[in-house]
């Protein structure tokens, strides 16, 4: 690729038009060449033996063959341009991972996966699916720099019912029928807003607050926020609350301009693009809006960070992104038993010893059990119209003919009926 068609400048970098974009990777070898150079930017080295010749095998072209002649002579191994990427063991073509991760990257309202499947032309919607939700994990730097100077934090909720909230309740801190998300965000000159930072938690307490807030924030970094307890006693953290109940305080989206309109652009933007999150992937829609606002005004960076270009990402399947075998669930114990509420947990570990099973297992049973049934509430009005005196039957969308005599036919008083009227014979 040519540096003239991604500058590097950050107010600068716009992206190519699509006709540009499909001219220059027309294939997959310009795709592998794109790859190759950005992998080895004075050649190819073999990670093996360190020998700077080698060649690209054509069948393949995202494959080189060591030459063999470095400091293990004889090595002739193959080294993959994909691997470590996001691209690591696909069976698509490298152009149509290259169409992908610019249409996410351009698109400023995401694009949702039944609407990739048509532009790249795959076959099925799983395919498109996967295909986007590695592109989202890709989008997360393991070891990103946290929030530093004047940050502001604040929580907020989505709307989400789930099978075992009660028809009723959900007021202020209670958690049925919502999911909380807590934030972050640096302040800037005047009005401007920096890097952001999101996640979800299981309850608005200071046990799941002060983790993200260390993990997340810098060493001396000043915290703007509310008047919630949660955020007392953050070690190596300035804190500045503000108690917005005053009677001349300004209301909290003014006093928290940026967090506040952090929170609104994700909700609008779930709202209309994806129409909402499902509970067990709303971590990865989170880490796709940071990306895309924390990148907003660069191209060429979020294509790197899009293809896992000086990465080395381990390979991801639809198993590890489901999250439904035994082997993940175990890995990630820890992780789910923390986004986990209390309440739930201290029921999933009752059954558990009771009944000796994994405490995995306790929490599906959990959730498949529904106490509270949902009744459907009395309407004003009724849904279909009264019937008629001397009606017959009627339903919402067919009405019964009338029943005619032969008596009634032969005198004509049903001559005005087309043929095919429908109208029955009455003996």
């Amino acid at each position: 690729m040519r540096e003239a068609l991604f500058p590097t400048r950050w107010k600068r970098d716009k992206p190519p038009s699509i006709e540009r974009f499909m001219a220059t990777f027309p294939d997959d070898y310009a795709c592998a060449d794109h790859l190759a150079r950005k992998r080895w930017p004075k050649g190819f080295q073999c990670p093996h033996c360190k020998s700077a010749k080698g060649w690209r095998l054509e069948a393949r072209p995202w494959l080189f063959q060591c030459a063999g002649k470095g400091e293990k002579p004889g090595c002739r191994r193959q080294t993959s341009v994909i691997a470590g990427t996001v691209m690591h063991g696909t069976h698509l073509p490298l152009r149509t991972w290259f169409i992908a991760a610019y249409l996410v990257a351009t698109h400023s309202n995401s694009i949702s996966a039944l609407q990739l499947q048509a532009k790249i032309g795959v076959g099925s919607y799983k395919t498109a699916w996967l295909l986007l939700h590695k592109l989202r994990r890709a989008m997360v730097a393991p070891g990103r720099t946290p929030l530093d100077g004047e940050v502001e934090v604040d929580e907020t909720s989505f709307p989400y019912r789930r099978n075992s909230d009660p028809v009723t309740g959900g007021q202020g801190k209670s958690k049925v029928g919502k999911v909380f998300v807590i934030g972050a965000v640096e302040r800037r000159d005047g009005r401007k807003s920096g890097r952001i930072r999101l996640a979800r938690i299981a309850e608005d307490n200071a046990r799941h607050i002060k983790p993200f807030v260390l993990a997340n924030t810098a060493v001396g970094c000043t915290l703007h926020t509310d008047a919630n307890r949660s955020y007392n006693g953050i070690p190596e953290r300035n804190h500045q609350p503000r108690n917005l109940s005053g009677k001349n305080e300004l209301p909290a989206h003014i006093t928290f301009e940026r967090i506040h309109r952090v929170f609104s652009n994700l909700k609008r933007w779930a709202l209309g693009t994806f129409h909402g999150f499902r509970e067990k992937h709303m971590d990865a829609y989170l880490n796709e809006f940071v990306f895309r606002w924390n990148r907003r005004r660069s191209f060429q960076s979020a294509m790197d960070r899009l293809l896992g270009v000086g990465q080395a990402l381990p390979r991801t399947t639809y198993r590890d992104i489901v999250g439904d075998t035994s082997e993940w669930r175990s890995e990630h114990q820890d992780q789910i038993l923390k986004m986990v509420s209390p309440d739930r947990l201290e029921m999933a570990r009752a059954l558990a010893s009771r009944d000796r099973i994994d405490i995995l297992d306790a929490l599906d049973q959990i959730g498949q059990r529904c106490d509270v049934r949902y009744e459907r509430r009395n309407p004003t009005r009724p849904a279909l119209p009264p019937r008629r005196k001397g009606e017959e039957r009627s339903t919402r969308r067919y009405r019964h003919p009338p029943r005619a005599s032969r008596e009634e036919v032969v005198a004509g008083v049903w001559r005005h009926l087309l043929p095919g009227s429908g109208v029955a014979l009455r003996d």
